[in-house]
C-alpha cells in the first residue's frame, strides 16, 4: 500500500508541475505534431484510447507502465514494426521492443520518425525552382516495475531531433505512466504524463513539446457463446499547449484468440473522428490493420503494424 501511496504522489506532483510549465512558458504552437498520435494499428483502430491497457511494445509510447504487465504464457519479449500513411503525403514508421526481466521489471526501446518528401520551393507561379524533405525523429528508452499486484509504473525518456529544409533542432521528452487494476472485476485504470520536455530552436523560433495528460478506463469482459473476450476503453486528453481537450472510446473483440475487430471514435478532434480496423493472430505473430478517415478535405490514413512475439 505504501509503495501505490508513493507512487500515485509522484504523478500527481509531475502533473501539477506540467501545468506550472505551461502557465509560464511562451505563447506558441506545440512541435513535433506525430508525438499525440497512437504508434501501431492497433491503437489507431481504437481512436488510440490505450492509456489503461497498453502492454508490451506499444506501451512504449503509450503507457510505459505497460511494459511490466504479465505477459502471455513463453512470449516475454515482443517487437513491433509500424508504418502508416498519413496527412498530405506524409509517413509514419515505428519500431519498438518490449522485453520482461524477471517478475517485476520491464525496459522497451522505440525509434519512430515521421516525415514528407518532396516539398516544393516555388517563389514565383510556375515549375518549381527544388524540393526538400521534412523530418521528425524520436529515439526512446523506458522502464517500468510491477510494485505491487494491482499497481505498475513507467518512465519514458526520449531524445527528439527535426529537420526542415537545411534548419534543423534537438531536445528532449519524458512520459511518466501508471496502469491500476481496480477492486471492480476487469476493470483497468491508467494515466500518462507524456512530452514533458524542450526543443532547441528551429532558426529563430523555439518549438514546444505537445505535452499532455491522459486518464484511461478500460474494461474487459468475456462472451461464452462465441468463444470470444472484449476489451471497451475510454481516455480523456488534455494538451497543455493549446489548452485542448479530446476524448476517445475504443472496443476490440478478439474471435478464439485468432482474429480481433476494432473500432473507435475521436471525439473533440478538428481533425479525426471514426475508425476501425482487424488483426490476426496466429502463434507468436500478428498482423493489424487500421483505417481513419479525416474531416477537411485531408484524406484518409492507412496504418500497418507486424508483431513477433519472443
Amino acid at each position: 500500500m505504501q509503495t501505490r501511496t508513493v507512487a500515485l504522489l509522484l504523478l500527481a506532483t509531475a502533473i501539477a508541475a506540467a501545468g506550472h510549465s505551461r502557465a509560464t512558458a511562451q505563447a506558441g504552437a506545440s512541435g513535433m505534431a506525430f508525438l499525440k498520435l497512437g504508434v501501431t494499428a492497433r491503437s489507431n483502430a481504437m481512436a488510440d484510447a490505450m492509456t489503461a491497457h497498453a502492454t508490451g511494445s506499444a506501451a512504449t509510447v503509450a503507457n510505459p507502465a505497460g511494459l511490466a504487465a504479465p505477459p502471455p504464457a513463453l512470449r516475454r519479449s515482443e517487437l513491433q514494426f509500424m508504418h502508416r500513411e498519413w496527412i498530405q503525403d506524409s509517413r509514419i514508421q515505428f519500431i519498438g521492443a518490449g522485453l520482461q526481466l524477471g517478475e517485476a521489471d520491464a525496459l522497451g526501446f522505440a525509434f519512430s520518425t515521421a516525415g514528407v518528401s518532396d516539398i516544393e520551393i516555388r517563389n514565383r507561379p510556375g515549375t518549381p525552382e527544388a524540393t526538400f524533405d521534412s523530418r521528425s525523429m524520436a529515439l526512446s528508452g523506458s522502464y517500468a516495475r510491477q510494485l505491487d499486484p494491482t499497481l505498475r509504473v513507467g518512465v519514458t525518456l526520449k531524445l527528439l531531433y527535426e529537420k526542415i529544409l537545411i534548419d534543423d533542432a534537438t531536445g528532449w521528452g519524458l512520459d511518466l505512466g501508471a496502469q491500476f487494476v481496480t477492486p471492480w472485476e476487469g476493470i483497468r485504470a491508467g494515466a500518462l504524463l507524456a512530452n514533458l520536455g524542450s526543443m532547441s530552436a528551429l532558426r529563430n523560433e523555439s518549438s514546444t513539446l505537445p505535452a499532455s495528460f491522459r486518464g484511461g478506463l478500460a474494461y474487459d469482459g468475456r462472451l461464452a457463446a462465441i468463444e470470444s473476450e472484449f476489451t471497451l476503453a475510454g481516455d480523456a486528453v488534455y494538451f497543455f499547449p493549446s489548452a485542448t481537450a479530446t476524448t476517445a472510446l475504443g472496443g476490440e473483440l478478439r474471435i478464439m484468440e485468432y482474429v480481433a475487430a476494432r473500432a473507435g471514435y475521436q471525439f473533440g478532434s478538428t481533425a479525426r473522428g471514426f475508425s476501425a480496423g482487424l488483426g490476426l493472430r496466429y502463434g507468436f505473430v500478428g498482423f493489424d490493420y487500421a483505417y481513419a478517415p479525416l474531416s477537411e478535405d485531408l484524406g484518409q490514413t492507412h496504418t500497418l503494424s507486424l508483431v513477433v512475439g519472443l
